[in-house]
């Protein structure tokens, strides 16, 4: 495989460093010139890493092409460049859907909506893939859990999701500001709210058949500090307002 990527930036680096990782058989994996920064770091690590001098060439010299670029660029650039018939497109664009980018990238037929984040670098995470497809699922099971669909509306609101991560980032930082304004050590904070939240995370894996309502219930007691802050924090109104908050991305989502 000959891997193609138009764009390279966060997402487009932390698949890459996914992929060397995993070891999965790449012949080359080609990268659009415009992130130079990035580029010189991938190809100075490691090794099948080519630096094409335009984006064109990228396409020329690859069968599986990766689309990781922002909306607005993506409308700008795309619609000037040659696609193959052949050519397998894996659509990175959270608001560019599938429908509108076949008729940009005519006459590549086979292309798939595909939402990696950032620590897919480390091989973890999930990874949105519309619609099904054994072989891009084969290649992505490699980096993180695959969710794939062939359900448009499904998938679209998956990639809500996506929009989480700095907010989950925010809720640890500001509980490390806390830990810090009264005197504890910056890497203590940092390390205890980790594996916290890891162990956290690891309760609801084990116990995906649990409803969520029921861990809930089962991590507080009668008058307790859990039970306080979580009543605290629902006085403020801070869950309402970030379900509103999903459904207005997930309407800016829905319209493009």
């Amino acid at each position: 495989m000959k891997l193609g990527f138009i764009g390279v930036g966060k997402i487009a680096t932390s698949v890459i460093e996914g992929v060397f990782k995993a070891k999965i058989n790449i012949r080359e994996i080609i990268l659009s010139p415009k992130n130079n920064k990035n580029c010189k770091y991938l190809k100075k690590k490691f090794k099948k890493i080519l630096i094409a001098k335009s984006n064109q060439e990228v396409l020329n010299k690859s069968n599986w092409v990766i689309l990781s670029v922002t909306p607005k660029v993506g409308r700008q650039i795309l619609k000037n460049l040659k696609f193959k018939k052949n050519h397998i497109v894996l659509n990175f664009i959270s608001t560019i859907h599938n429908p509108e980018l076949k008729k940009i990238i005519f006459p590549a037929k086979k292309v798939f909506k595909v939402a990696p984040l950032p620590m897919i670098k480390y091989n973890l995470g999930p990874i949105i893939i519309y619609p099904k497809n054994k072989n891009v699922e084969k290649f992505f099971s490699k980096l993180g859990e695959v969710f794939s669909t062939n359900n448009e509306k499904e998938n679209k609101k998956l990639w809500v999701m996506t929009s989480f991560m700095a907010t989950y980032f925010e809720i640890f930082n500001t509980a490390s500001k806390w830990l810090r304004n009264k005197n504890i050590d910056t890497m203590i904070s940092k390390k205890y709210l980790s594996h916290l939240f890891k162990g956290l995370n690891h309760e609801l894996l084990v116990n995906l058949k649990l409803s969520n309502d029921k861990l809930i219930k089962d991590f507080q007691t009668k008058d307790g500090i859990n039970e306080e802050l979580l009543l605290s924090v629902k006085r403020l109104s801070v869950f309402k307002n970030l379900n509103k908050s999903f459904e207005k991305i997930y309407r800016r989502i829905k319209k493009n």
